[in-house]
């Protein structure tokens, strides 16, 4: 092989070993790229939450959570993103949950209204009972003033179990948010022939109780 011919080799490996540098380069700037525009979208859709559970916590009249401080780096650039990504979701997944809860009522929000309208009806029908069953078996009805007093207690009781129910439910199931006043009516769900039937119903419960 003569001179020439060693210098055009030597030519062809050197423009070999600069494509190679080329495309390695292109590579790295393809990545650090990708790698950017990755963490900007991350800090955009982080300011987006931050300003979306912000103004949630406005509207429902309560202080914003606290946030806490950054985690540390790892050092490992696409560790860090595919972490930070992790956390965004499950965010975004506290922030739609909080969203669910703050149209729902404040106390047993998970429950249906019927449900919960029944157990509040059925606290204030326990109360009832007892308080007839007392009188039932500590009153004698000898004379007109007292069957009537014993009376008022029998009847009375019942509305009186009903309207607190009714009003306990306008004070613990209404939710914190509400789309409209009208949409705030329909959500809240009294179920006053359920409170009616289980307050109504104490009277032949203590009846029942007094002559076992």
């Amino acid at each position: 092989m003569s001179a020439f011919d060693d210098y055009l080799a030597q030519l062809r490996r050197l423009d070999e070993a600069r494509r190679t540098a080329d495309e390695a380069a292109a590579r790295t700037a393809t990545a650090a790229e990708s790698l950017g525009q990755r963490t900007a979208r991350l800090a955009e859709h982080a300011a987006a939450q931050r300003t979306a559970v912000d103004d949630l916590a406005r509207a429902a009249r309560t202080a914003p959570p606290q946030r806490g401080a950054a985690p540390p780096l790892s050092g490992d650039p696409m560790a860090d993103i595919a972490a930070a990504e992790a956390d965004l979701r499950t965010a975004a997944t506290a922030l739609e949950e909080a969203r669910f809860l703050a149209h729902r009522a404040p106390w047993l929000p998970r429950w249906r209204a019927d449900e919960r309208n029944g157990l509040i009806y059925g606290l204030f029908a326990l109360v009832c009972v007892v308080v007839q069953l007392f009188v039932l078996r500590n009153l004698r009805a000898d004379d007109t003033l007292s069957a009537i007093f014993l009376a008022a207690v029998l009847i009375g009781c019942p509305l009186g179990a009903f309207g607190l129910g009714w009003l306990t439910i306008g004070v613990v199931a209404r939710p914190k948010l509400s789309r409209s006043a009208r949409d705030e009516e329909q959500r809240l769900e009294r179920n006053y022939r359920l409170g009616l039937v289980v307050c109504g119903s104490t009277l032949i419960v203590a009846c029942m109780g007094f002559f076992s």
